[in-house]
Formats: C-alpha cells, structure tokens, sequence
C-alpha cells in the first residue's frame, strides 16, 4: 500500500493531471491560434501567422517556467501583510501606467513595447487573488480581542478589526474596480476581477464574516436592482450597444452584431467534426479578433463538437481539480488561493465562450491558454504554479500520516 501511495504522490506530490491539461491547452492554443490567424495574413502579410504561433509559444516557454518555479519555491508565508500590499501597490502602478499608452478599440488597458503588449489587469487578479487569501484567510487571526478588557477597549478592538479585516480590503477592491471601470476603460476584466474578490469573500469559512455576508449580499441586491433601473445612465453608448447586440444579435448585422453573427454562423456551420482542421471561411475577415477573443468560434466551425470538448474537458479538470483540493486543505489562506485561481479559470472560460456564443453579453476577455496573449497566458500559468505549491505540500503531509 505504501509503494502504492509513494507511486502516487512521488517525492514533490504536485498534481500530474494539472500538468498534463496545461499541455495539451497550451499546445492546442498555439495550433489554433496559428489557424485562426491565417484568415488575416493576406491584410497583414504572409508570416502573420507564423509569428503570432512563435509569439504565442515563447510566451507559453515563459509561463512554464514561472510555473515550475513558484510550484518549486513559492511557500504561503510570502502572502502576508508587507507582501500582499507591495504586489497590490505595483498591480495598481501598472493599470495607471497603461493611461499614458494609446487606446485599444476605446480601452486604456494595455502597456505598449514595440510589438508586445502587457495587460496589468490580468496580473491583478491573481494579485488580489493572494490579497484576499490573507486579508480574508490569515489577518483575522492577529485580530482577536481578549474577554478580560474594558467596554471601551473592547470597542476600539472592534472598529480596529471591522478596518483591517473588512473595510480596508474592500476599499483595495473598489480601487482596483474603479482603475479598471472608468479610467482604463476595460470592463471586462474588471467585472471578472470584482466577482472573483466577492466571491473569495463569501466563500471564506471564518466565522466572523459571516454576519457581514449577509449584509453584503443584501446590498449586492439593491445594487443589482439599481443598476437595471439606472443602465442606460451608467453605460457608455459602446456597452448599450453589447446589451442590445446580445438581446438581438441579428438587429445590426452590418455594425455592431457583425462580429457575433458571424461566430454564431461558425457554430451553426461546425457541427460535430467541423468542416476540418484550416477550413474555416469566417476567419477571413468575418471575424476580426479570430485568434483573440473569438477563437472558440474557429475552433468549433473548424474542428465541431470533438474540437470543442478538447480544450472544454482539461479546463474542468484544471477547475475541478483547484476545488477538489481546496475542499480538503484546512488552511483558510491556503484554501482561498486555491478557490481564487479555480474561480479565474471557471470566470474567464464563462464569459469567453458565453459572450463568444451569444450566451451573455460579449465582454472581450481571453480564454486562458488557448487564446493569443501574453499576458493572460503567463498570469494563468503563475497562479497554477501557485496553486500546484500548496497541492504539493498537501500531498507529501497526506503522505507521511498515512506512512507513519
């Protein structure tokens, strides 16, 4: 049993199929991103292509590198309180470093070298992913107020943990939010960002913030309602205009429908094998952004159903697998990170392919490891490498109590 065991969980006990999924995403991305990529190369030359595949994989050769890395060497004691406020102070730098780049289509959300592009917000949602691991997980702890004080010490204790516990990182998080809605102009990576940090805060067990979930989430009510009723104040007219493209995506086929009329042709058209590998007609020129966010579309009108379930079937793994263990680690913070980065990788995929099929309103966001971008890929393969840290000491801890 214990040879069994040590077969199992080898010597560093990282999870084996987490690797496996990362590879074959990461592969199947490049490919396809070489694919959809073709459609363009008449406009933008006959190596289009070509690079956008090479550029893909040196990004993909440094994301595996970070990962190996922080899987090998990250330990949670570098989430604490210096830390988690250095990486938020540097992601909220970035963010506003992107206000003195050029626009993209209207958004503010990208730092501009040569012919790379850095996009902060999707470091900064692992970032805060770490932030709210400790400020929900761990901080908590240094807060407890002794029985045997004064009434007026103990009301100073309170307020002084009310700040530190829930105030102050929910105003860190209305920071990022308000950087990312109305300065850099990006509100998908925002709102992506924003559900994962509300979501960490009522997914965290601590008994204390119970009581504040509750008052959360009637205000999240009120908001929503609010919202509805106030939309068409609040939105800018190019987010109207995804509102009602979503509700009738045929009502303006020429302008604002074009792009998602076009990727639901691709599905109509795929069906269960596709037309073949390169044999797609929207990716020249019916959709813009084919090797970006719309790269599913390509993906199913090229290789069907069975194209679709290849990259569908490693992300559940990946996000069942971040939940599976997050389930079974008792440590609060340890369990929040792990939350957090299934969170990301369960959000991105949602509203990817959800915005992409006419599902939910199209919000312009990556799909992690398959689409072409830099950022996104290295950002989702540093919080696995994170993630697959604190599964590796979960392991080897499994396996000495169950050797002893």
């Amino acid at each position: 049993m214990i040879n069994l065991l040590k077969r199992i969980f080898k010597r560093r006990g990282v999870d084996k199929t987490v690797y496996f999924c990362v590879v074959i995403l990461t592969i199947y991305g490049i490919v396809m991103i070489g694919s959809a990529s073709v459609g363009q190369s008449a406009k933008m030359g006959p190596m289009y292509a070509s690079m956008n595949m090479i550029k893909q994989a040196i990004f993909v050769l440094g994301g595996f590198a970070a990962m190996i890395f922080l899987t090998r060497c990250f330990k949670k004691s570098w989430v604490n309180a210096n830390s988690t406020w250095i990486f938020y102070a540097m992601g909220l730098v970035l963010m506003l470093a992107c206000l003195f780049f050029e626009d993209g289509k209207g958004s503010h959300a990208w730092i501009r070298i040569g012919s790379f592009t850095i996009q902060p917000a999707e470091f900064m949602k692992v970032i805060m992913i770490l932030f709210l691991s400790f400020h929900f997980g761990e901080i908590e702890e240094y807060c407890q107020i002794p029985r045997n004080i004064t009434r007026q010490k103990k009301e100073e204790l309170q307020k002084r943990k009310l700040w530190y516990c829930i105030l102050r990182p929910i105003l860190a998080i209305f920071i990022a939010f308000f950087v990312g809605v109305f300065l850099q102009k990006d509100m998908g990576s925002s709102l992506i960002m924003a559900f994962i940090c509300m979501m960490l805060f009522f997914i965290t067990p601590r008994p204390y913030y119970t009581k504040y979930k509750k008052l959360a989430l009637i205000l999240l009510v009120i908001g929503f309602i609010l919202i509805l009723l106030s939309a068409t104040f609040i939105l800018k007219p190019y987010q109207l205009g995804r509102i009602y493209t979503w509700l009738n995506p045929l009502g303006d086929i020429e302008g604002d429908g074009w792009q998602l009329t076009n990727a639901l042709i691709a599905f109509a058209t795929g069906g269960l094998f596709g037309k073949g590998f390169g044999s797609s007609t929207q990716k020249y020129g019916y959709i813009p952004e084919s090797h970006n966010d719309f790269i599913v579309a390509i993906i199913y009108e090229e290789l069907g159903l069975v194209g679709f379930m290849l990259f569908l079937i490693p992300y559940v793994i990946i996000i069942y697998k971040m939940f599976h263990y997050a389930l079974r680690i008792k440590d609060t913070k340890s369990k929040l990170i792990l939350y957090g980065v299934g969170l990301y990788f369960f959000t991105q995929l949602l509203v990817n392919v959800g915005g992409v099929s006419g599902f939910i309103p199209m919000t312009g966001v990556p799909l992690l490891l398959i689409s072409s971008g830099g950022s996104s890929t290295l950002a989702a393969m540093m919080g696995l490498g994170i993630a697959q840290s604190i599964i590796a000491k979960y392991n080897r801890d499994l396996l000495k109590e169950l050797m002893e």
